[in-house]
């Protein structure tokens, strides 16, 4: 049996949380990013279990995490140079190469190999998720 979606317990729509974000070149924008979904995929994904998941399991989980990556990886790329830092605007731009490397290569066929993978997706998706949502001059 195959997990339920996050996002079958969220409600479509207007209800979806706006996130402000900061771009590169000084203004912000509104984008309707769903953190609370985001947030329990990767904790639906990195919970602790007995045993390794089915392959369809991790299919499903793939899924999940490659939509939310592909959102939060460009936002992250943008805003990095915000901080004025040359090193975290590298390690963020390193990050969404390696994410974007990973998703083109696929789900391995090994069901221990995808479980895996799909972990580490999901601890990127995390890191991802936490650089958007850390803005600079908010005191973080």
């Amino acid at each position: 049996m195959l997990p339920v979606s996050p996002q079958s317990r969220t409600r479509p729509g207007p209800d979806v949380p706006a996130l402000t974000v900061a771009r590169a070149d000084g203004s912000t924008a509104t984008l309707p990013v769903d953190v609370t979904l985001i947030g329990e995929t990767v904790s639906t994904v990195l919970e602790s279990r007995e045993g390794t998941p089915g392959r369809p399991v991790c299919a499903l989980w793939h899924r999940w995490l490659a939509g939310h990556l592909r959102l939060l990886s460009p936002i992250a790329v943008e805003q990095a140079p915000r901080w004025g830092d040359p090193k975290r605007t590298a390690l963020v731009e390193a990050t969404a190469e390696a994410v974007t490397q990973a998703l083109e290569d696929g789900l391995p066929a090994d069901r221990h190999a995808a479980y895996v993978h799909v972990q580490k997706l999901a601890r990127e998706c995390r890191g991802l998720l936490g650089l958007v949502l850390d803005q600079p001059g908010d005191g973080r």
